[in-house]
């Protein structure tokens, strides 16, 4: 079985080998910066991947709107200094982190539990999914593996999947780990992410993070899931 790693730089949760085979596409960058955006909050590498995805290609028309959109906040924010990413801090701090409760709470089980509460059965499904695709966490496992940055690393994982399997020409693994991360996509992300989407959309007027709210959307998008109007 193969281990995940959530370090903030790492390659995801698929192994090292023929990773300079992989050309970044824009969904690959795209899952990367919003994976560190919502397990460690805002970074200059969250920004740098903003401004890199926007010169990718290899995503969907929505896709590429969100990405564009989600770079011109970044830019307009660092040319204001260094005050917006104290402002861009503390704004995520106050929407999903606490120590107060917070306007959206970046758990799946927390939206798909009747009890509203974390760490139910909702987390050992999506840790089941995990197993399932032959991964194991490695690092800090006292984030349930419903977190939001979680399961993105995982989709990273796929996705990175996919385009190793292109970048060999195996197209038959292309079809097999297609089929897996849309399923994730449509069978899990999509039944809880646009309502986290919401709350977090409906708690803040900062471009950046309603950008990045934008783009995680347009992923739902990407793989053929339902969006939230935004």
């Amino acid at each position: 079985m193969r281990l995940a790693v959530q370090d903030g730089a790492t390659e995801g949760w698929s192994p090292a080998a023929a990773n300079d085979r992989v050309v970044p596409s824009q969904p690959l960058l795209a899952i990367d910066l919003l994976r560190r955006l919502f397990l460690f909050g805002p970074s200059d590498q969250v920004l740098g991947l903003a401004l890199t995805a926007a010169e990718a290609v290899g995503g969907s028309p929505a896709l590429a709107n969100a990405v564009d959109a989600l770079g011109i906040a970044t830019e307009a924010g660092i040319d204001s200094g260094e005050r917006w990413m104290n402002e861009l801090a503390a704004e995520f701090t106050r929407l999903i982190v606490g120590p107060a409760q917070t306007p959206a709470v970046p758990y799946a089980s927390f939206y798909l539990s009747p009890s509203r509460l974390v760490m139910t059965e909702e987390t050992l499904a999506v840790r089941r999914r995990y197993v399932d695709a032959g991964v194991a966490r490695r690092g800090d496992v006292r984030i349930p593996d419903d977190h939001l940055g979680i399961e993105l690393d995982f989709l990273y994982f796929l996705e990175r999947e996919v385009a190793l399997a292109q970048a060999i020409g195996d197209d038959a693994t292309v079809q097999t780990a297609r089929g897996r991360r849309a399923d994730f996509v449509r069978g899990h992300l999509s039944k809880w992410v646009p309502r986290f989407a919401s709350d977090l959309l409906g708690a803040t007027s900062h471009d950046f993070i309603r950008a990045a709210v934008a783009l995680l959307l347009a992923l739902l998008v990407d793989d053929g899931a339902s969006q939230l109007d935004v």
